[in-house]
């Protein structure tokens, strides 16, 4: 008899924890939609992917959802225009996209005027009303620029452009071979970008084009502007690995935020970019356990910007200098850091310049390590208020100190 009772109860323990295990397996199965169900197929061309794919996200945005895009290689085209460029896909809130990782791959397509963005959300320009994208995340996928051309380079073709956005996340995402930045989203707030990737972008322009860079976050509209990047990598970018500007350099009405900024690059990885990591009129950016190689000028670049740091970083093999800092015209350049950094295998290990007529105070290299420089351990050019060299060395013996600088402390040094 017990035994029949211990039979019964493991029949029905087994039917339960069966039906339990049926249940999750059906509720997990209703937590996304398979974008191959709602006509985003790998045989379709980039038009009707473009609006299939358009119409499932709009679908969800009330409700929130998240859309499934299976491993295949899906073309899309232009599905709408913007101010400056055209899009793919205008993203809606509340809305998520992941993939199969780098089997999943979305593939933009086509010449336009001014370039195609994969990804976009911009109110704020298009239609002069600041509204958010709000709750995206994208996660295990690739997007390829490289069918995408245009006539004119104005920064548009990225892979996202988005410009005020909150709570938006990307993880496990590559963007390669786009006309623009791979990843070139503005105005962040509590927002993260983890473990991705970005391989030659800004194949459409030069050296002086703005944006053209993998990582660029542009920022200015609000004083609670937040993001952090972590553990991702830029290879091969036309301009900047990783970089951060205000955008009041292009539109001082719309960004004059001046405060309240919180962005940081943690543990990330960047190569064979122009400038490898750093910002352009950037404020409270940190760069911390980075690691720079092959700049095609500098591993770490600051040009006129304020409060940033670059700490327990390394450069190596840039063509003109591991670090540096630079000031044009009347802008003003303060508190620029570089702390317990190493830089080898270089003409330069820092090099400081200021060119205009503003104030440059409290930037400060220390406790650095300069190994294999082929010319000088720290250049300096200009006119300057204040510069603390503390604590470096350098197997060098050699500094080029060509600037004016009233207050001058070089502490502790060894320049061998």
């Amino acid at each position: 008899m017990k035994r029949l009772f211990l039979l019964l109860f493991i029949l029905l323990f087994t039917s339960l924890t069966a039906f339990a295990c049926n249940c999750k397996e059906e509720q997990s199965a209703k937590d996304f939609v398979n974008a191959n169900d709602y006509g985003v197929l790998t045989t379709n061309c980039g038009e009707i992917n473009s609006q299939n794919l358009q119409a499932l996200l709009d679908s969800l945005s009330n409700e929130g959802g998240r859309v499934y895009i299976p491993a295949g290689k899906y073309e899309f085209a232009s599905n709408g225009s913007q101010t400056i460029g055209n899009h793919c896909i205008k993203m809606p809130s509340n809305v998520s996209i992941f993939g199969d990782k780098d089997k999943t791959v979305l593939m933009p397509a086509g010449e336009s005027i001014y370039g195609l963005d994969m990804f976009y959300f911009n109110d704020y320009l298009d239609i002069n009303t600041p509204n958010y994208l709000e709750n995206c995340t994208f996660e295990n996928f690739v997007i390829d620029g490289a069918n995408t051309s245009l006539v004119t380079y104005t920064s548009a073709g990225k892979g996202f452009m988005f410009n005020l956005f909150k709570n938006c996340h990307w993880k496990n995402v590559t963007v390669k071979n786009t006309d623009a930045t791979g990843f070139g989203v503005d105005c962040p707030i509590d927002s993260t970008i983890t473990n991705c990737v970005a391989i030659n972008c800004g194949k459409a322009g030069v050296n002086n084009s703005s944006g053209a860079s993998g990582f660029g976050i542009g920022f200015g509209y609000a004083n609670a502007e937040s993001i952090t990047i972590s553990n991702c990598i830029a290879q091969n970018n036309k301009k900047f690995g990783f970089f951060f500007e205000h955008q009041g350099r292009f539109n001082g009405k719309k960004y004059s935020a001046t405060q309240g900024y919180d962005f940081k690059v943690l543990n990330c990885e960047a190569s064979n970019n122009l400038y490898n990591f750093g910002g352009i009129f950037t404020t409270n950016t940190l760069y911390e356990n980075c690691s720079s190689q092959n700049s095609f000028e500098y591993g770490f670049y600051f040009e006129n910007s304020a409060n940033s740091i670059a700490k327990n970083c390394s450069s190596t093999g840039d063509k003109v200098a591991c670090f540096a800092i630079t000031q044009t015209n009347t802008h003003k350049v303060n508190d620029i850091s570089f702390e317990n950094c190493v830089g080898n295998d270089s003409p330069c290990g820092v090099k400081i310049v200021a060119e205009g007529g503003a104030v440059v105070n409290n930037n400060c290299v220390k406790n650095c390590v300069f190994t294999n420089l082929s010319n000088y351990a720290v250049i300096t050019e200009g006119s300057m208020q204040s510069l603390s060299l503390i604590g470096n060395s350098s197997n060098v013996s050699f500094n080029l100190f060509n600037a004016e600088i009233v207050y001058f402390e070089n502490l502790q040094n060894s320049w061998n």
